[in-house]
């Protein structure tokens, strides 16, 4: 028997799913993004409807209940995600950088040629 919030993680789950066909659809996904996010989410899927999968990684850990798992598992997953996010914006902040300063000094010669 499916509990209330088991319902509700099959409902977000399928949501993400069809969001993340959007995104493709828009290109703003390629296929191997699309096929790694919908990897992901039926992964949550299976977590979700059989939460007895779980039980001997809780077990080893001393947690008890199912939720605190996949509240620790969250915030594990989103400080990866933060940490993964900070460097790609750094190197494209390094690299607008570098584009703006050959830009300024392209400007900066052609003036000078005048």
């Amino acid at each position: 028997m499916l509990f209330g919030i088991q319902l509700l993680g099959i409902f977000f789950v399928l949501v993400m799913i069809y969001f993340s066909y959007l995104f493709y659809k828009k290109k703003t996904y390629n296929l191997r993004s699309l096929l790694l996010w919908v990897g992901i989410w039926i992964a949550f899927l299976i977590l979700v409807m059989f939460p007895t999968v779980i039980y001997g990684i809780m077990s080893s850990l001393q947690i008890e209940r199912t939720v605190d798992f996949f509240a620790v598992s969250g915030l594990l997953v989103f400080a990866v995600i933060l940490f993964y996010l900070y460097g790609i914006v750094k190197k494209i902040e390094t690299n607008m950088e570098d584009l703006v300063r050959k830009i300024a000094i392209k400007k900066v010669k052609k003036g000078k040629k005048k």
